[in-house]
């Protein structure tokens, strides 16, 4: 059986082209040297070098098996190195669960920093609503988990990503769109395209309490899911509707946003959630960078 050992003599003296001078490279002595090459030469059944007095050249079987030798040796280093980064965190995989709304400010600075800090750790991405993000996470089908609240501080390590406000999504044509800030009693007896109770809860729960309180009552013309499936519901003029800053980054046709004073004034919050237990060598160089992209002020996340 072949052993590193005697590739990293044979290869040490066939670029030395010197017994004395590979094991004084190697720092050995030249007989443990001499016996390593002929071990290596006893299991391969071939004679790497022609010896002459105090030369050596490879035989014409040497210079096959050196290049073949160079790159048995070079990859076991690389294995050696991505093996060590990888239990230090700075290779791997990281499963990362997240929700639309984070795809338009959160996810493209995670995505450019690990780019950058951590080039080695691959980043699969899963767009997944709050309650499907946080199932997948006790089942260990995904590591890290991006999604608004209501969050289950006994379950999962947290912290808070961010806080930000609602906007007014308006037709072009609406007259409230000539206003620089809205308030919500703008929104009262107009036609209104709500988030859906089912698959926007977070947002929809809010923005019912936040009219409620208001003593508001819009016109509840559809319930949606999804920001894109709103916007293009304001777009065709069929209502307005508040979504988070976020979404404002969407280009819709006839869409205009306004600032919205509301109490308090950056009600909607993103979280960032992973189970304490996760045995991912990439999982705490990963945390560790999000954690100094989103630092909170502080007293903010947990």
């Amino acid at each position: 059986m072949l052993e590193l050992s005697q590739l990293g003599c044979f290869v040490a003296a066939a670029e030395e082209m010197h017994f004395g001078r590979a094991a004084a490279r190697l720092n050995m002595t030249q007989p443990t040297l001499s016996r390593q090459i002929q071990a290596l030469e006893r299991a391969l059944k071939v004679e790497l070098f022609e010896r002459a007095n105090r030369t050596v050249k490879l035989t014409s079987a040497g210079r096959v098996f050196l290049p073949e030798a160079k790159r048995i040796l070079a990859l076991t280093e690389s294995a050696t190195n991505w093996t060590r980064r990888a239990w230090q965190g700075e290779a791997g995989v990281i499963r990362l669960g997240f929700v639309a709304s984070a795809a338009f400010v959160d996810l493209p600075d995670i995505l450019r920093q690990a780019m950058r800090d951590l080039p080695d750790v691959q980043i699969l991405l899963k767009e997944m609503t709050t309650t499907v993000q946080r199932d997948a996470l006790l089942a260990d089908v995904i590591d890290v988990a991006i999604l608004r609240p209501p969050i289950d501080h006994s379950k999962f390590g947290v912290f808070r990503i961010r806080t930000e406000p609602f906007f007014a999504a308006l037709h072009a044509s609406d007259p409230r769109a000539a206003k620089d800030q809205l308030t919500l009693q703008d929104f009262d007896r107009q036609n209104y395209i709500m988030y859906s109770i089912d698959g926007a809860g977070y947002s929809h729960a809010m923005l019912t309490t936040m009219f409620d309180q208001a003593g508001v009552s819009p016109v509840m013309v559809h319930h949606l899911d999804q920001n894109h499936s709103i916007l293009s519901l304001v777009s065709a003029g069929l209502g307005a509707a508040l979504v988070a800053e976020g979404v404002t980054r969407l280009g819709f046709e006839n869409v205009v946003f306004r600032p919205v004073k509301t109490e308090p004034q950056r009600p909607l919050e993103m979280y960032m959630l992973w189970r304490e237990h996760n045995e991912n060598p990439a999982l705490q160089g990963f945390l560790a960078l999000c954690r100094s992209l989103f630092a909170a002020p502080q007293g903010e996340g947990s």
